[in-house]
C-alpha cells in the first residue's frame, strides 16, 4: 500500500537532507552557525565596505526609483500597498467593466490615502496619492472633508471608468518597472542597455504553476521559444557570459506533486532533458527554479536523473535554485557537490533567501505538523544564506555560485571570502530592484551580476508582484530599510551570525508552531506529512503488516455473519459483525441506563482527562486507524489522516469545552443518549458524538454506520485500553430500522445525536414526538445541496484548486461538498475550460496508494443512486466531462461534471463526485443568492471574489451554516470552524462548536407530569377553513418583512423592543395581567442587556496564520410564541422581546386571556415605526394551521404548559426541516435557542501574500 518498491535513500547525505526536512528551529540552527561564522578581520573589513554601498546607495536614490519611492511611502504595515497592487493587477483580469467598477469602489475606500498627500518627493507617488485620494473619496465620499468637496465634483462627472484608466496606467508604470517584457524579443532587445555595462540576466516566465495539460504545453513551448531567442542574442559566449532562462518544473506538468511521483519521474525528466539540450546547443544556462518545500525532495530526484545525462556532457550551463530559508539548505549544496564529483561536470547553483515563507508556515500549522520546514526569524535564513555561500565559495570548482541577494552587508562579506577570485561567482538581482547595490559591484568590484527578469503579460504578474512587494515591502527587510532615511545605517550592518549568537531563543515565539495553534486551550492534533520519506516510510509498513493481518477469505466468515468489504475491491474481505438482536439491544441499552447513575456522578475533571487519554492513544494507533479508514471506507491516505487528527481535535475541544462547563451549577447530565453517525466519517463524526455526550456525564449507545464498524470498535477497544469504565459507552451493530424500532421509542433515551440524510432525520423526529411530554433533544446534521459563487474578480487558478477539492476530493461522498457551482457569466467559459483540464489529470483508482486523488464510493446502493442521477442528467442537463475509471472489483463512479440551466433541476441531493455548472449576471447575485436559500438546505457555501463588501454581503445573505471566502468549503476545523447546517441540513448547535454540549445537558428545574394530550383532541387548536386562511395571511406577512428585520441593525431593533418596553409601563390594560408588571419589565430590560452583549460583537476563533475565522449567531426565522392559561405573562412577555430582539419575526399565538393585552402590546411595537409584519398576534384557533406552514422555524413555548407535547406531534408530523419546540428555564439559554450559528472561514492571503505574517517586527530577547 501507499507506494510500490522502496524510497530509502543510499546516499548519507541525501538521507541527511530529510532527517532536517523539519528539524527542531533551535537544532537546526546550532548545526549551522559553525558554518556561517567569518573571522573577525573579514567580519570587519565587510562592515567597512558594507557601510560605503549603503550610503552611495541613499546617495543615489534620490531623484531615482519610482517603486522604491512607492514601497516606502506605502509601507506595507499599513494596508495600501498591498490593496493598490490587488486591485491594478485584478483590473487587468477582470473581463467585466461593472463587476471592475466595484472592485475599484471597494478596494480604495479601504486605504488611508490623503495621510499620504505630499509626503513624498517622488512625484509619481504623489500622483497616485492624488488619484487614490479622488478615488477613495469618491467612493466613500460621505466620510471626506469638504476641502476636497472641488475635486469631487470634478471627479463625479467622470467617475469610476477614468479611475480605471489611471489605475491600469499605474499599473503598466509598476509592471514595466518590475517585468522585462511582455515578450521575450521584447526583454531581450530591453536588456542591451544593461548588458553593455556588465550584466547579464536570466529570464524568467511569468505565470502560476500548469493545472491542466493545456497549460503544461503552453509553458513549455514558451521556455523553447524563450530558449531559442535568448541563444541566438548570446552569440555563444557560454553559460557564464551569457543570458540564460529559469524554469519552474510546476509549469512543464500538471501533477508536479511528491504523492505522484512515478508519474513525475516518468514525464518530466524527459521534458527537461529537451529544454537542457536546447540551452546546451546554444550553451546558455539553465536555472531549475526552487518551488515549495514539499516539492524538494522529488525536485532532486529529478535533477540528479537530467544532470547524469551523458547527452549533455560538455555543457556547464545545468543550475539550480537553492533556498537559504530551509533547514536542510546547507545538505542540498553538499550533496549537489556529490552529484558535480559524481558526474564530473560543472553545475550552476543559484542561493536565494526563498519566496514562499508564509505559505509554509501557514501549511505547517493547518496540517499539525511537528515543525516548520523554513526558519521563523529572518536572522537565521540569513545564518543559513552566510553558510551555504560559505560552502559553494569551497565548491567553486565543480560548482559556479550564483549569490542573489539584495543585502549590502551580504554581499561585502561574500566579496571578502571571495578573496582575489572575481571570476568564480556572480551576484544576482530581481529586475527593478536595487540598481544602486549592483551599480557599484559590477563597477567598482568588477564582478558580474545577473538580473533575474520576469517576462510575460501584466495579467500574470500578480503573484509575482505582491510576493516581491510583500518581500521587500516588509518590514524586516533590507530593500525596504535602506530607503527608510529614518534608519541609521549602522542599524542596516548588523551581523546575523553576532545577532543570532546573542538570541536567548532561536524559534521566533510570534509565530505560532503547529502544535500550540490553540494556545492554552489544547494541543493542536497530529498530522503526517504524506511528502515526507521519513514518515511514509513507516507508515506504509504499517499499513501493509495491518492489511496482511486482516485480509480474511469467504471461509473465515462464521455463518449468519456480515462480510466487511472493500469497496475499491469487494474481493477483499477485512473483517466480519455479528447484527445485534432486538434482545441484545435492549438489554444494552439497560446496561446503559443502569451505569448512568455512577458515570453522571463522575467529577468533570476525571471525564475530561478520560477524554485526553483518548486523543493521545488515537495519535499514537494513528497508521492502523489509516488503514482501516482505506480498506473500510474506501478513503485516500491524506483523508485518513484527516479523520483521525479530527477525532483527536474532537476529544481535546469537548474536553476543554466541558472544564468550562462545569462552571455553571444550573446544568446536569441527561442520562443515555444515542449517537447514530454515518459511513462518510466513521471515526470522526462516530467519536465526536460519543466523546461530547461522555464528557458531559451522559451514558451511550452508539450505532455506527454498518458499512464502516469496524473502525468504530477498533475506536471503542482503544478508549477502554485508557479507562472507559464498562458499561458507559455500547456499540450496537444493526441496520438502522431495527435500531430505530426498539430504541427510539424507550423513554430511557434521553436525546439523539444524528448525521445523515434528511429524510431519516425526519423519520427520528416523529418517532421521538410518538412518546408524548416535551420534545426530545435530537442533534441532527443531515443534507446540503451546496453551492458556490464564482464572480469575475475571481483568480481562475485559485477557483480551479478550490472547487476540484470541494467537489471531489473523498469522491464527493463529504456533508460539505460542492454540488452547484456558479460561475459569472463573463469568466465561465475559461473556469469551465480549466475545471475540465484539471479533471483530466485526476486520477481514480485504488485508495491504497499515494497517488489516487478518488477513490470509490461506498457501496453498491450509493453507486445506484448515483447511476440513477446520470441517467437523470442525460435529460436534463449538459455532460462536460467525466473521469476515466481503470478496470476494478469496486464500486467507482466516474466523476463528473455537468452544466445544467438552474439550481431548481436537481430535486435531490447528490452525494457524490459530481459537481453542475449554472451561469449567471453579473448583476444578478443577489438573485442567485436568493435561489440557493430556496432549495431550504443551509449546509455550507463557498464564495469566491476579490470584492470584500462583495463577500460580506452574499455572507449575510447565505443562510448557509458555514460560509467559506476565496477557499475550499470542506475540511471544517474543531473549534475553527464548527459545522453544522440550518434548515433541511440540520437543526444546530454546531458540532466542534463553543454551544454543542449544554444542548446535550438538562436545564436542572422542577419537573412537570407527562400529559396524555394526544394530538388532534385538543379542539381549541385545530383550525378550520377560515382559520387555515387566515394562517397562511399571517405566514405571508411576516415572510414579507423577514428578510428586512434580520438584515436591520442591532441597534435599532433593541431600541424599537426598549420603547415597546416603555410604553407598556403605561398602558394599563396590561398591569391588569401581569402579577408584578415591574420585575417583568426588570428581567425584560437584562435581557436585552445580555442579548446587546452577546450579539455585539461575532465570536473569532483561532486558527492557522491566513485566515480568518468567525462565529455569528443569527435568528432562526419566523416564531410562533405561544401563551394559554398555564404560562406566565413574563415568560411570554420574555419570549417576544428576546425573539423580536434577536432578529426573529414572531407570530403570538395567545388564549382569549392574552388576546387584548397582546393587540396592545402589537400596536405598541408598531408606534415605534418597525415594519408591520414583525409581530403579528393570532388565536388559538390558528395554531394547528400555523404549525404546518413551510416557513415556520420554530415554537416558543413555557415548559409549565401541558400543550407543548401537542406541538412536538404536531411538528413532527411535517416533511422538510426539522423543528424545535424551545422551552428555557433560564434567560441566558433563550438567548442561544432563539439563534442559529453561521461559520465563516476567509482565507486572507488569497489576493496575495499574508501581510500579516510578512509585516512582523522581530523581537529581539537577546541571552541575559
Amino acid at each position: 500500500m501507499l507506494f510500490d518498491g522502496n524510497l530509502v535513500t543510499e546516499s548519507a547525505i541525501r538521507q541527511k537532507i530529510r532527517d532536517f526536512y523539519r528539524i527542531d528551529e533551535n537544532l537546526a540552527v546550532e548545526h549551522i552557525l559553525p558554518d556561517a561564522e567569518v573571522n573577525m578581520r573579514a567580519r570587519s573589513r565587510a562592515w567597512e565596505r558594507a557601510r560605503k554601498m549603503v550610503l552611495q546607495i541613499r546617495n543615489d536614490q534620490e531623484g531615482t526609483g519610482v517603486v522604491e519611492a512607492l514601497l516606502n511611502e506605502y509601507s506595507l504595515s499599513s494596508a495600501e500597498g498591498v490593496v493598490l497592487m490587488c486591485l491594478a493587477e485584478a483590473l487587468l483580469r477582470v473581463p467585466d467593466k461593472g463587476t471592475q467598477d466595484k472592485l475599484i469602489s471597494d478596494k480604495l475606500s479601504k486605504g488611508q490615502w490623503s495621510s499620504h498627500l505630499g509626503n513624498s518627493d517622488s512625484l509619481f507617488v504623489n500622483a497616485s496619492s492624488w488619484g487614490l485620494l479622488l478615488t477613495g473619496g469618491l467612493v466613500n465620499y460621505a466620510n471626506q472633508q469638504n476641502k476636497f468637496g472641488f475635486l469631487k465634483k470634478t471627479l463625479g462627472k467622470v467617475g469610476e471608468p477614468v479611475i480605471r484608466k489611471a489605475m491600469n496606467i499605474a499599473m503598466k508604470v509598476m509592471g514595466q518597472q518590475f517585468v522585462m517584457g511582455e515578450t521575450i524579443e521584447d526583454a531581450v532587445q530591453r536588456a542591451e542597455e544593461k548588458e553593455r555595462k556588465g550584466y547579464v540576466y536570466s529570464y524568467d516566465m511569468l505565470g502560476e504553476g500548469a493545472r491542466t495539460q493545456k497549460d503544461a504545453d503552453d509553458y513549455y513551448n514558451a521556455y523553447a521559444q524563450a530558449i531559442e531567442v535568448i541563444g541566438k542574442a548570446a552569440k555563444g559566449k557560454g553559460p557564464r557570459k551569457s543570458p540564460g532562462i529559469s524554469v519552474k518544473l510546476s509549469a512543464i506538468h500538471p501533477r508536479y506533486e511528491f504523492t505522484h511521483r512515478e508519474r513525475v519521474m516518468a514525464e518530466i525528466p524527459p521534458k527537461l532533458k529537451q529544454l537542457c539540450l536546447l540551452a546546451k546547443q546554444y550553451d546558455i544556462g539553465l536555472t531549475v527554479d526552487a518551488e515549495e518545500s514539499e516539492r524538494l525532495d522529488i525536485s532532486l530526484d529529478v535533477i540528479e536523473h537530467v544532470f547524469s545525462d551523458p547527452d549533455l556532457a560538455g555543457w556547464s550551463g545545468f543550475g539550480l535554485a537553492v533556498q537559504s530559508y530551509q533547514k536542510r539548505a546547507l545538505y542540498v549544496i553538499d550533496w549537489l557537490r556529490e552529484l558535480t564529483e559524481k558526474v564530473g561536470r560543472k553545475m550552476m547553483v543559484r542561493l536565494v533567501k526563498g519566496a514562499y515563507w508564509d505559505t509554509e508556515i501557514k501549511n505547517a500549522q493547518k496540517d499539525g505538523l511537528e515543525h516548520f520546514p523554513v526558519f521563523t526569524r529572518k536572522s537565521s535564513t540569513d545564518v543559513s544564506y552566510h553558510a551555504c555561500a560559505n560552502r559553494l565559495l569551497d565548491f567553486r570548482d565543480t560548482i559556479y555560485p550564483q549569490f542573489a541577494t539584495h543585502n549590502a552587508y551580504t554581499a561585502a562579506v561574500i566579496i571578502e571570502l571571495a578573496g582575489d577570485d572575481k571570476e568564480g561567482f556572480e551576484f544576482q538581482c530581481l529586475h527593478g530592484m536595487g540598481d544602486s547595490l549592483y551599480d557599484q559591484i559590477v563597477t567598482v568590484e568588477n564582478i558580474q551580476c545577473r538580473i533575474y527578469a520576469p517576462v510575460g503579460e501584466h495579467e500574470d504578474l500578480l503573484a509575482y508582484l505582491v510576493r516581491r512587494l510583500l518581500e521587500n515591502g516588509a518590514n524586516s527587510s533590507f530593500v525596504n530599510a535602506i530607503v527608510d532615511e529614518s534608519r541609521p545605517v549602522e542599524s542596516l550592518l548588523e551581523d546575523p551570525v553576532e545577532k543570532t549568537q546573542r538570541l536567548k531563543f532561536k524559534y521566533n515565539d510570534q509565530i505560532q508552531k503547529p502544535i500550540a495553534l490553540f494556545g492554552e486551550e489544547r494541543n493542536n492534533s497530529k498530522g503526517i506529512d504524506v511528502t515526507d520519506i521519513n514518515q511514509i516510510t513507516p507508515l506504509k509498513a504499517a499499513v501493509d503488516r495491518w492489511f496482511d493481518d486482516h485480509l480474511l477469505t469467504e471461509d473465515q466468515v462464521p455463518e449468519g455473519c456480515h462480510a466487511v468489504r472493500n469497496p475499491a475491491n469487494v474481493d477483499e474481505i477485512i473483517g466480519f459483525h455479528q447484527f445485534d438482536t432486538q434482545q441484545e439491544m435492549a438489554d444494552k441499552l439497560t446496561t446503559a441506563h443502569k451505569t448512568f447513575a455512577t458515570w453522571s456522578q463522575t467529577p468533570m475533571k476525571e471525564r475530561a482527562d478520560l477524554l485526553r487519554r483518548i486523543a493521545d492513544i488515537l495519535e499514537r494507533n494513528i497508521d492502523e486507524l489509516i488503514a482501516l479508514c482505506i480498506k473500510e471506507a474506501g478513503k485516500v491516505t491524506s483523508d485518513g489522516v484527516d479523520e483521525v487528527r479530527e477525532a483527536v481535535d474532537f476529544c481535546r475541544y469537548y474536553a476543554a469545552r466541558a472544564e468550562k462547563l462545569a462552571e455553571d451549577d444550573r446544568l446536569a447530565p441527561r442520562g443515555v443518549v444515542l449517537c447514530i453517525s454515518p459511513w462518510n466519517f466513521p471515526l470522526a463524526i462516530f467519536l465526536g458524538q460519543v466523546a461530547a455526550a461522555l464528557v458531559t456525564g451522559n451514558t451511550v449507545i452508539a450505532k455506527p454506520a454498518e458499512q464502516t464498524s469496524l473502525i468504530a470498535l477498533r475506536a471503542l477497544q482503544l478508549m477502554e485500553y485508557v479507562g472507559l469504565p464498562a458499561g458507559v459507552v455500547q456499540a450496537v451493530i444493526a441496520q438502522g430500522p431495527d435500531v430505530g424500532e426498539v430504541l427510539l421509542p424507550d423513554e430511557r433515551i434521553k436525546a439523539v445525536m444524528f448525521t445523515g440524510s434528511t429524510v431519516t432525520g425526519n423519520i427520528i423526529a416523529n418517532a421521538l414526538a410518538q412518546r408524548g411530554g416535551e420534545q426530545v433533544p435530537l442533534i441532527a446534521e443531515t443534507g446540503g445541496q451546496n453551492c458556490m459563487i464564482v464572480d469575475s474578480t475571481a483568480l481562475p487558478e485559485q477557483v480551479v484548486d478550490d472547487v476540484i477539492a470541494s467537489g471531489f476530493q473523498s469522491a464527493g461522498q463529504r456533508c460539505s461538498a460542492l454540488r452547484v457551482l456558479f460561475l459569472q457569466e463573463e469568466i465561465a467559459d475559461t473556469v469551465t475550460e480549466m475545471l475540465i483540464g484539471a479533471l483530466q489529470e485526476m486520477s481514480v483508482g485504488d485508495p491504497a496508494y499515494l497517488a489516487t486523488d478518488i477513490g470509490p464510493v461506498i457501496d453498491q446502493k450509493a453507486l445506484a443512486n448515483l447511476q440513477a442521477h446520470a441517467a437523470d442528467m442525460q435529460k436534463n442537463g449538459t455532460l462536460l466531462y467525466e473521469c476515466k475509471v481503470p478496470a476494478n472489483k469496486g464500486t467507482f463512479f466516474a466523476p463528473k461534471l455537468y452544466e445544467i440551466a438552474d439550481i431548481s433541476v436537481l430535486k435531490r441531493e447528490v452525494f457524490g463526485p459530481c459537481v453542475h455548472i449554472v451561469r449567471f449576471k453579473a448583476d444578478d447575485l443577489e438573485n442567485t443568492v436568493e435561489k440557493i436559500n430556496a432549495t431550504g438546505f443551509g449546509l455550507t457555501m463557498g464564495i469566491h471574489t476579490r470584492i470584500d463588501m462583495r463577500a460580506m454581503e452574499l455572507v449575510k445573505l447565505s443562510r448557509a451554516g458555514n460560509v467559506y471566502v476565496n477557499r475550499n468549503m470542506i475540511g471544517a476545523i474543531v473549534g475553527v470552524q464548527p459545522f453544522g447546517g440550518r434548515g433541511l441540513s440540520g437543526t444546530g448547535p454546531k458540532a466542534g462548536g463553543p454551544n454543542y454540549l449544554p444542548r446535550l445537558m438538562l436545564e436542572k428545574s422542577t419537573p412537570r407530569p407527562v400529559s396524555e394530550l394526544l394530538p388532534n383532541t385538543d379542539s381549541a387548536l385545530q383550525s378550520d377553513e377560515k382559520a387555515t386562511q387566515q394562517a397562511a395571511q399571517f405566514m405571508k406577512n411576516a415572510h414579507a418583512t423577514e428578510h428586512e428585520w434580520r438584515l436591520t441593525d442591532l441597534n435599532t431593533r433593541i431600541s424599537s423592543v426598549r420603547q415597546l418596553l416603555a410604553k407598556l409601563a403605561k398602558v394599563g390594560i396590561v398591569e391588569e395581567l401581569a402579577e408584578d408588571l415591574n420585575s417583568t419589565l426588570a428581567a425584560a430590560r437584562s435581557q436585552l442587556i445580555s442579548i446587546e452583549k452577546r450579539l455585539k460583537k461575532p465570536k473569532v476563533l483561532p486558527g492557522p496564520t491566513g485566515e480568518s475565522n468567525v462565529l455569528y449567531l443569527e435568528p432562526r426565522g419566523i416564531l410562533v410564541c405561544f401563551a394559554d392559561k398555564d404560562v406566565t405573562f413574563e415568560y411570554w412577555t420574555l419570549s417576544i422581546v428576546t425573539a423580536l430582539a434577536t432578529g426573529n419575526i414572531v407570530i403570538a399565538v395567545v388564549s382569549e386571556l392574552f388576546y387584548d393585552e397582546a393587540i396592545e402590546f402589537r400596536e405598541q411595537f408598531i408606534a415605534t415605526g418597525a415594519p408591520e409584519g414583525v409581530f403579528q398576534v393570532a388565536k388559538l384557533h390558528h395554531l394547528q394551521a400555523l404549525l404546518a406552514e413551510d416557513a415556520l422555524t420554530g415554537v416558543v413555548i413555557d415548559s409549565n404548559s401541558d400543550r407543548s407535547s401537542y406541538m412536538v406531534k404536531m411538528l413532527a408530523k411535517r416533511t422538510g426541516a426539522i423543528l424545535p419546540v424551545i422551552t428555557a428555564e433560564y434567560n441566558d439559554h433563550l438567548i442561544q435557542r432563539l439563534l442559529t450559528e453561521k461559520t465563516v472561514s476567509i482565507d486572507t492571503t488569497a489576493s496575495g501574500g499574508n501581510t500579516s505574517l510578512m509585516t512582523l517586527v522581530e523581537e529581539e530577547e537577546d541571552d541575559e
